[in-house]
């Protein structure tokens, strides 16, 4: 095609990406992409990849990744003329089709290595369904790019705007704009065991790195499994013994079956570097039995554990229920440090035959009095130093005028 007539197609497109289509022949979009591509931190090679770019546009991404190796198939609901030149002007082998990202299944495309979810999540009603949709067909990681909202103040609360009407940027299609703590809440709540903030741009943009595992790569979060962490409690120190995992799990519309096994990490969920281990289930509970139906059987899980060798600290232990209709997750917050004596009101707890949840209960509450005590005993030593330091300084100046 002759320079002249693609600048003149190009002039009759109303076109929404910025780019350069041929040497010289630019788009005429809103805003340079190339300007923006080094906050995505998309990688240079591709080779062997295969990419899904959701809500694809006039396609720049699409491209850029099949230039750099990748074999992609981009979707949208809405098909842009600027995307089918640019697809027929690059000789693009790139695959489009016209679909909501609602509809996308592993079972319609198959997995793909990485997908590009670009300035797609405000424009939704359901972000979550298609962050959970995105998540069934992602084998390695998606990059997540969003208008996001500050909030002064509320930054460490996950919140989103809502907007009913046109009231963001005078466009009815935008429906919610998610702080950065929200953004990264909802890609881990739709099933990627792991979310990180890339970058951030023009203020309001924000990029989010969402990671699968290999226990999770092509599988739904699904909502029928139900996980309860009965020990450790929340925020229980641990020390140097062996730590009781336990609590019960279900598939609450498929009782018999569902769930094939339970996996246990500390701190990174479905990182096989992060793995305690594989605990026991199927384990009887009658105490449960008074609220489950009979046909739930046997959910207890166990496993036994030694964190000999972790680095004191907070820590978090993920429970992991994974089974053919997909996985779920839960977590409880820990303390682990080695205690050098063992108080007399954990003797006291013990000898008396209290419960281990009892306590433990009794050492938390008995260790935040402590920490308490030492806060203001911290407190009050501050007092007495700044007060020696005013004196000082005031028997000082008093000296110097005397002097003078």
């Amino acid at each position: 095609m002759e320079q002249e007539e693609l600048i003149s197609r190009i002039s009759k497109i109303q076109w929404f990406h910025d780019y350069e289509l041929a040497p010289g022949v630019r788009t005429n979009g809103w805003g340079d992409m190339s300007e923006r591509l080094p906050h995505f931190q998309i990688p240079d090679d591709l080779t062997g990849k295969r990419v899904l770019d959701v809500g694809c546009a006039d396609g720049y991404f699409t491209f850029l990744a099949e230039s750099r190796g990748a074999s992609v198939v981009a979707i949208d609901a809405w098909p842009r003329e600027g995307f089918f030149l640019a697809h027929e002007v690059l000789n693009s082998q790139a695959q489009f089709r016209h679909m909501s990202v609602y509809d996308l299944r592993p079972d319609t495309f198959g997995l793909f290595d990485i997908v590009f979810f670009f300035g797609v999540y405000y424009h939704l009603k359901n972000p979550l369904l298609a962050l959970e949709r995105i998540a069934s067909v992602t084998r390695e990681y998606a990059l997540i790019e969003s208008e996001t909202v500050n909030l002064p103040g509320l930054a460490d609360l996950g919140l989103s705007r809502f907007f009913e009407f046109a009231e963001l940027n005078n466009d009815p299609s935008n429906w919610w704009t998610p702080n950065i703590l929200c953004l990264l809440q909802t890609v881990r709540a739709s099933g990627f065991p792991r979310a990180i903030l890339v970058d951030r741009y023009n203020e309001s943009r924000a990029i989010v790195r969402a990671e699968k595992g290999p226990q999770t790569a092509g599988k739904l979060l699904t909502e029928n499994f139900f996980i309860a962490i009965d020990t450790p409690l929340p925020n229980a120190l641990v020390g140097n013994e062996i730590v009781s995992i336990s609590g019960w799990a279900l598939s609450q519309l498929e009782p018999e079956g569902s769930i094939k096994r339970i996996l246990v990490y500390l701190d990174t969920l479905d990182d096989p570097a992060h793995l305690i281990g594989e605990a026991e289930y199927r384990i009887p509970r009658p105490d449960l039995r008074p609220s489950l139906n009979p046909i739930y059987g046997n959910v207890g899980f166990h496993l036994a554990w030694d964190p000999t060798g972790i680095v004191p600290g907070e820590h978090r232990l993920y429970v992991m229920a994974e089974g053919e209709e997909g996985w779920n997750y839960n977590y409880v917050p820990i303390m682990i440090g080695a205690l050098v004596t063992q108080p007399a009101f954990i003797v006291n707890a013990q000898t008396h035959g209290t419960s281990d949840a009892t306590a433990q209960g009794v050492v938390k509450a008995q260790l935040d009095q402590m920490l308490c005590e030492r806060d203001a005993e911290i407190a009050r030593l501050r007092a007495l130093v700044d007060g020696y330091e005013r004196g000082r300084f005031i028997r000082f100046m008093k000296w110097l005028r005397r002097s003078a």
